[in-house]
């Protein structure tokens, strides 16, 4: 029996004294680019040039417009998605999504969203032009660089940047 023991317990030892504790992970070797001032000027223009976002409106179909213009200045193309929903007091409306997808080293998907609606009451960039800002903020770093000799940014997992529409009536764009 101590014999069998011995037979366990040595290699036992000798791994829980040989497993090295694992190092923590290297800091990332882009610098931050989040830029807090250009999602702010991003937010009040889009308030500004659409006070009225709400859904199947003039002024949604305009935000979502300018929302793909601002992702297609990174050279992204981002996809619509149609679809109608029933909005209480509205009726059936058209609404369209904007997917953009950076394609990462894994399939894994991390998916980042904001919605660009808001209730058709004139407000703070706060519902929801902030988050939309912010949305574009966080994808620019990942755009396509032509011609760049540089490393790009690549994800670790695939991103998909999604812009809703519906968000201020139940998320129906999520």
């Amino acid at each position: 029996m101590r014999g069998t023991w011995l037979l366990v317990a040595l290699p036992l030892l000798l791994t829980a004294f040989s497993v090295a504790r694992p190092q923590p992970l290297p800091p990332p070797t882009l610098p931050p680019t989040f830029d807090v001032a250009i999602a702010e000027q991003l937010a009040r223009e889009l308030a500004r040039e659409y006070p009225d976002r709400s859904p199947g409106s003039p002024g949604g179909l305009g935000a979502a417009d300018w929302v793909a213009r601002q992702l297609q200045l990174y050279d992204f193309r981002p996809q619509v998605e149609r679809f109608e929903a029933r909005i209480p007091g509205r009726g059936t409306v058209a609404l369209q999504n904007l997917v953009t997808v950076v394609p990462g080293a894994s399939r894994r998907t991390i998916v980042v969203t904001a919605h660009r609606d808001n209730s058709g009451e004139e407000g703070s960039p706060n519902d929801n032009a902030s988050g939309t800002a912010a949305l574009i903020e966080l994808a620019r770093p990942y755009a396509p660089v032509v011609g760049a000799r540089l490393v790009q940014a690549r994800p670790t997992h695939t991103l998909v940047f999604v812009s809703t529409d519906g968000g201020a009536y139940g998320a129906l764009g999520a």
